[in-house]
């Protein structure tokens, strides 16, 4: 749902948008106090504080819908060289595109009363758009005076109330008004649960008995449009648009009179702050269409009513009386709710019900007294467990016995310390825990680990990216592990890039000295100098004990990857200008932003199921507020679920480095904000109608912060599910940051209700006060919070009545209010009533208008705004969240501890292991023998294959030359490939038919003999003959009209169905084609080119087993051998035969 915010979006797309937007706004205004702000960057702060609204009368856009426009262009040409002019002119007609008998999807915010909720008589219903323009962006009065319009404007959109026997037709009206619509209404025609029928508008002008202000609304264009329509009664319509006399007495028009709905529509301005939906952005602008009837005055049992949002587009062009029984009027949206018998439960009521709920996410305390009483050891041990948040599920062993096990989510009614295990895992199983007391195994954090792992395997962009980001860091890793495990042997065993470029301006003067000996240092190996002949092949030949081991299992590289890794991982973690990145900031790698932001969202439990975070539906009970804390060993163990993805090398000391550079991340935070980064520690859940009733319930913590504040109050806010929202926070219930809670009803989402009192005898009217002064004037008003006095008392039978019961004296069929009346006896009260100040020596007033407008008789409509304040300190239902803020940084940071296939130091290359001695330096002797490290046995006489490959001075023996062999034209380019095809039913060996139902057959194509082979593949072909049992020509199918094939596991081809007609036969042709831009693919490429045939009706044969002979034929590019042709039978077996 996009939030209109008059200005630049500052949504973020996540679930951490909260602390994100917290911080790049901290970060932007200190950047902007120290002028590091760049040329593109802008600092835009709330113009209203938290809390503030603004109210607007509307917000009309530049142009209508409806009406038919054109522009007018005129251009003067002129040259320096004539006189004369040329004059160009152009006109072009036009129409504004706006919704007329269906709404966008998301343009509704929220409707009060909700959908299926009870509320009071008094409540007027009303509903929220997102689009501040929509009931301004048709005309609801051509006829409104142009003065008029300057402070109202009549909206194309009003909201009707109604009962069931007001909107409910009868069958036979049902049955006579829709016998002229076409064939695209169902006949018989029904109504939908709020009483509406769908239908296009060139049904809507076939149907008979009614008139609709839709017919003057240019029928030629929009007959195909559809939309909800209601059939509201003559008399009823008539009263909606009718002017009432001083007596109450309805005055009928020659039409219809829209100018009293120009009060119903405003516009709000308001600070998202705190709010679980707007406050994915700062600001949020709603237009609000208010109803103007009541609910039923004197039901002694709930009363169902039916609520439209309607088009009123049209209306004045219609014509009193009505000669029709109904007036059918276009429903943009609807709902129902209950109105309630006075004196039922209401709005503070509720809000006082639930601040004693208050509490921590535990079971009942009256399920845990239960086994307290028991008084025996098992039952107090699983109180105990209970009194913890555990709940008992059902647990399968892995050899597959069914058990029962402890489970506990994350949100916990104690504080939990950490565990002493350090370690990741490979598996989870060690992360259970077996309770010795009970005899029950704890999979808490086995659970935990692999949810994280099942949450990782589901994101394919976290999991690549998270496989790109351990390539790189074990890629870097091991080479900067093996140069310095070759450096510990000998430091210039390794000449790096860098160390041979120091050295170029040196190596030429050097050069001229390469073969000439000199002594070595003293206590130098003795460098290699030059001798005879035979010595130039010989090299001194490092013996195993000598090798540095350099394979990932090395105990040398073991002792130093995880260093290497942790570098190469907090430079990935890096921003290009050194620092590190903080998600407002550019990455060195992009990999790392994925991992970091999907880890991070994690950590603030997003993605995580709901039956994971309450293990028991018992934990949170209906109206009900529960405070918990959040198990980091819990969070640490999904995180090493989830980073576990890709080990390949058991340890996985890759897994530690990435959770380090995550820790650098937390502990240091976003550069300029001088804190860490913030992560949840503590929450809460509410449970309540008022959730349902207002979703954007306003939270604040106690106490309040500046503005803006140092730290985020509120992390995460959401409402999760219907009626259930969370809150998450990172400081402790009860502590000097957080004393207490605020629930208060958000602007945009407030009551409106006729009056303080309603019933069939009176309404009572408190006018509230109104103030167009500076607010810290108006404070200065110490009744600014009191209703001006007297109150406003009016009868039915009161002359110039606010309010409207009924059509006859006595009755209160219509319960509407009497506009502009109200709107005028309000300005007048504040004129009158509200005062004035001292303004030097100058008496000023408070209130000074002089128009009645739609957004003063807004603030007069709404219903008084109620809130809960909880306090926190020294609350005993908290005692167990107490504890010390602890860092909120993952402690399984050690490489999991897997057994080496060969103990260390059990290796053949081990150099703590005995070796032989080196063999003396051979005598520099150019005629004799030279050592060697193995002889021949006696009587060996080499090759010539093997002489020929001596050294450079030994001849090589001659060997006749033979011809190459001669190509000729008719060489094919290898032999044809095999092909072995059959059809088979899933899970057989052959295709079964008894049922005569249709199935899926599997063809199963494979491919052999092609490892050589150059030819081309084109394009390969199964051909089935079609038809009926038939004793002598056996058909697989007689027809096909199933949804047709698709390829199982090789997608380089397309498997497309084509009907093929030959010499009176049908025959269904499968086409195999690659899918490549030549058109052809190499054959040697191909090992099998299966595909599955849905829905397909297999002939039924009366023998027990048929063969049914199916033909396939291959094309090739090669132009002599272009195509192959093959054939293989289907075994089709009949189970019922």
């Amino acid at each position: 749902m996009a939030i209109f915010t008059g200005g630049k979006s500052t949504a973020i797309n996540s679930p951490r948008h909260l602390t994100l937007r917290h911080a790049r706004r901290v970060i932007g205004l200190k950047k902007q106090s120290l002028g590091l702000l760049g040329p593109d960057e802008e600092v835009t702060e709330p113009t209203l504080a938290p809390g503030e609204e603004k109210v607007d009368s509307y917000w009309a856009p530049g142009l209508e819908a409806g009406p038919s426009y054109s522009i007018n262009v005129t251009q003067t040409i002129k040259t320096p060289n004539q006189d004369e002019s040329l004059v160009l002119q152009g006109q072009q007609d036009f129409t504004v595109d706006a919704p007329q008998f269906t709404l966008p999807e998301g343009s509704i915010h929220s409707v009060y009363p909700p959908s299926g909720y009870s509320e009071d008589h008094r409540i007027l219903p009303h509903v929220v758009l997102t689009d501040p323009h929509l009931p301004w962006e048709r005309r609801g009065s051509p006829k409104t005076p142009e003065h008029l319009g300057d402070r109202n404007r009549v909206p194309w959109l009003a909201v009707f109330s109604f009962t069931q026997d007001e909107l409910k037709l009868s069958a036979e009206a049902l049955a006579s008004m829709f016998q002229k619509t076409s064939d695209q209404l169902q006949k018989p025609v029904k109504q939908s649960s709020t009483l509406a029928i769908n239908m296009t508008v060139a049904d809507l002008c076939a149907t008979t008995d009614m008139v609709t202000p839709v017919s003057n609304l240019q029928p030629s264009t929009i007959q195909d449009a559809r939309g909800d329509f209601i059939f509201v009664p003559a008399e009823l319509f008539t009263s909606l648009f009718s002017t009432f006399d001083q007596s109450s007495q309805r005055q009928v028009p020659a039409s219809p009179d829209t100018m009293p709905y120009q009060f119903l529509s405003h516009v709000r301005n308001i600070n998202t702050t705190g709010m679980a939906v707007s406050g994915v952005e700062d600001v949020g602008i709603f237009s609000v269409v208010l109803g103007n009837r009541a609910g039923p005055l004197d039901n002694l049992a709930p009363a169902t009513v039916s609520v439209h949002l309607v088009s009123i587009e049209g209306v004045e062009a219609m014509q009193f009386p009505i000669s029709q029984p109904y007036v059918a009027l276009c429903s943009l949206h609807s709902w129902t709710y209950t109105v309630l018998p006075p004196r039922m439960l209401n709005v503070p009521d509720a809000m006082e019900a639930l601040g004693r709920t208050l509490g921590v996410l535990r079971p009942p305390e009256s399920v845990i007294a239960a086994l307290k009483a028991r008084n025996d050891r098992v039952s107090d041990r699983i109180a105990c467990r209970l009194d913890d948040g555990y709940s008992l599920v059902t647990y399968r062993t892995q050899t597959g016995e069914r058990s029962v096990a402890l489970y506990r989510g994350p949100l916990t009614p104690t504080v939990v310390p950490p565990l002493t295990m350090n370690h990741c895992s490979n598996s989870g199983i060690d992360l259970q825990i077996l309770d010795k007391e009970v005899g029950i195994m704890d999979v808490s954090y086995s659970s935990a680990w692999q949810l994280g792992r099942t949450l990782a395997l589901g994101d394919e962009a976290f999991t690549a990216a998270l496989m790109r980001l351990r390539r790189a860091i074990h890629t870097g890793a091991m080479k900067a592990s093996k140069i310095r495990v070759v450096q510990q042997e000998s430091a210039d065993a390794l000449r790096t890039r860098t160390d041979l470029l120091k050295d170029l301006p040196t190596m030429v003067t050097h050069l001229h000295q390469v073969h000439v000996p000199y002594p070595p240092p003293a206590g130098a190996t003795p460098p290699f100098v030059g001798g005879g002949p035979r010595r130039r092949w010989h090299r001194h030949r490092l013996r195993p004990h000598e090798i540095p081991g350099l394979g990932f299992q090395s105990p040398q590289i073991g002792k130093i990857y995880l260093e290497e890794a942790i570098k190469l991982a907090r430079h990935l973690a890096q921003s290009p200008d050194g620092s590190m990145y903080d998600e407002h900031n550019a990455p060195n790698s992009n990999d790392w932003m994925v991992v970091l932001k999907w880890l991070m969202d994690r950590m603030f439990l997003d993605g995580v199921p709901a039956h994971y975070l309450i293990s028991d539906p018992f934990h949170l009970e209906p109206e009900s507020l529960r405070f918990f804390s959040i198990d980091q060993n819990w969070v640490d163990a999904l995180i090493d679920g989830a980073l576990s993805l890709g080990n390949h090398q058991g340890d996985d000391p890759d897994r530690a480095a990435i959770k380090a550079a995550l820790n650098d991340y937390i502990q240091q935070g976003p550069q300029l904000l001088d804190q860490e980064t913030q992560v949840p520690s503590y929450g809460f859940f509410l449970r309540s109608d008022l959730v349902t009733m207002f979703p954007d319930l306003r939270v604040k913590t106690l106490p309040q912060q500046s503005n803006p504040p140092k730290r985020a109050p509120l992390l995460r806010h959401e409402i999760i599910t219907d009626g259930v929202m969370l809150c998450l926070l990172d400081r402790t219930p009860g502590s000097e940051d957080f004393t207490g809670l605020t629930f208060t009803q958000p602007p945009h989402q407030q009551r409106f209700a006729v009056a303080r009192g309603l019933d069939v005898t009176a309404v009572k009217v408190d006018i509230r006060r109104q103030y167009t002064v500076d607010e810290s004037i108006r404070d200065k008003d110490v009744n600014q919070h009191d209703p001006l006095t007297p109150e406003i008392k009016y009868q039915p039978d009161t002359a110039d009545n606010l309010f409207i019961w009924g059509s006859q004296p006595g009755t209160a069929d219509l319960r509407i209010l009497r506009l502009p009346r109200f709107a005028d006896v309000q300005l007048q009260y504040l004129q009158e009533k509200m005062g004035t100040y001292d303004a030097g020596s100058t008496p000023t007033k408070y209130f000074d208008d002089d128009t009645a407008t739609s957004a003063l008789f807004a603030l007069q409509m709404n219903d008084p705004i109620y809130y809960l304040e909880i306090g926190l300190q020294g609350n005993p239902a908290l005692q167990s969240l107490a504890a010390p803020p602890r860092p909120r940084t993952l402690r399984f940071l050690e490489p999991a501890r897997v057994a080496p296939l060969l103990p260390t130091g059990t290796s053949s290359s081990s150099s703590s292991s005995p070796q032989p001695p080196d063999e003396p330096p051979a005598k520099d002797d150019d005629r004799g023998p030279v050592t060697t490290l193995f002889s021949r046995p006696a009587g060996y006489h080499p090759g010539p294959h093997i002489l020929a490959s001596l050294g450079p001075h030994v001849r090589a023996i001659r060997t006749r030359n033979l011809p190459s062999p001669q190509v000729t034209g008719d060489d094919t380019p290898a032999q044809f490939p095999k092909y072995t095809c059959s059809v088979v039913t899933s899970g057989l060996s052959y295709v079964q038919v008894g049922d005569n139902l249709p199935q899926d057959l599997i063809f199963a194509i494979g491919v052999s003999e092609n490892d050589t082979s150059t030819y081309q593949l084109t394009e390969f072909d199964v051909r089935i003959r079609l038809g009926p049992v038939n004793p002598t020509i056996h058909t697989l199918m007689q027809d096909y009209d199933g949804p047709g094939p698709r390829m199982l596991d090789n997608l380089r081809f397309n498997v497309l169905p084509q009907f093929d007609h030959q010499g009176g036969d049908v025959y269904l042709l499968l086409r195999l084609l690659p899918r490549s831009a030549t058109g052809r693919i190499e054959i040697r490429k191909v090992r099998e080119m299966g595909f599955l045939l849905s829905l397909a009706t297999v002939n039924l044969f009366p023998d027990h087993q048929t063969l049914v002979r199916l033909d396939t034929m291959a094309y090739y590019t090669d132009p002599s051998h272009p195509t192959q042709e093959t054939n293989f039978d289907a075994n089709i077996i009949n189970s019922k035969a």
